[in-house]
């Protein structure tokens, strides 16, 4: 049963376009809305993007970025909270951790993709030499 879950988990990881459809699918299922399905769809997914552009850091640099990410989640938390202050706006810890959310959502799938990328290239360079 342990096997079962660390396999799952290891695929959502992997692939985490995996957890978006399943987790989309089944809110639509339950609220019949669009918008608030993908929007909860992107929230649970940002877990995963995170965890899986760590992993593949890893495996093509072979050494932790876990300290780098971090910082940058925080740095990432204290623009937002500087713009919504400068615009004059309720700073709100909610809609600022929110908004960070769902930035860092488009920053790590885009990292997702690009490293994905690099790295497929770089292993098919290195083994065709």
């Amino acid at each position: 049963m342990v096997d079962f879950f660390a396999g799952s988990l290891a695929t959502l990881i992997t692939v985490p376009l995996i957890a978006w459809l399943m987790v989309y699918s089944v809110m639509k299922k339950f609220t019949q809305k669009k918008k608030k399905s993908f929007l909860f769809a992107t929230d649970v997914t940002t877990f995963f993007l995170i965890a899986s552009v760590l992993s593949i850091l890893y495996t093509i640099w072979e050494r932790s970025f876990i300290w780098p990410i971090i910082v940058l989640l925080l740095a990432i938390v204290i623009c937002i909270t500087w713009i919504y202050w400068k615009q004059d706006k309720d700073v709100s810890m909610f809609r600022i951790l929110k908004t960070a959310w769902r930035f860092n959502f488009l920053l790590f799938s885009t990292g997702y993709l690009s490293l994905s990328i690099y790295g497929l290239v770089t292993r098919i360079i290195l083994i065709s030499s």
